[in-house]
């Protein structure tokens, strides 16, 4: 979880400030990281939810997407965008997504395609549901 406002700079992750909780070791993540670490292989679920805004002198209307990777790969289907119609708008983009781990350990990490925008109360759940086979 991070409650506190990351401007976004393009090809920078954004990061995480907590880690509210883990269980077991298929999963970890250092406070202020940007990465979740898989460490077994298996189906996972990851849900990402975020408020954002434009930061001051973005040109209106204004495209945000944001993307899940795994190990520098795109996640198919783990993406949320918003197009800003006005400067003064918040609003909030999530994603939820199954996805296969084939092989450990993974690094997971939410990009945001555009530099200028301010993400707040940005929130990554990943959860391991089970193996493979």
């Amino acid at each position: 979880m991070n409650g506190t406002q990351q401007i976004t700079t393009k090809g920078e992750a954004l990061i995480f400030q907590e880690t509210p909780l883990v269980v077991g070791l298929a999963i970890s993540h250092s406070p202020c990281s940007s990465q979740v670490q898989i460490n077994q292989p298996g189906i996972y679920q990851a849900a990402f939810h975020s408020t954002i805004k434009a930061a001051p002198g973005i040109s209106i209307p204004a495209p945000v997407s944001v993307h899940l990777y795994q190990g520098g790969q795109p996640v198919p289907g783990a993406v949320a965008s918003h197009t800003f119609s006005s400067s003064r708008e918040v609003d909030t983009v999530s994603f939820h997504v199954s996805f296969q781990v084939t092989s450990a350990p993974k690094t997971l990490q939410v990009f945001v395609d555009d530099a200028g925008f301010i993400f707040s109360d940005s929130t990554l759940t990943v959860i391991r549901l089970g193996a493979t086979s």
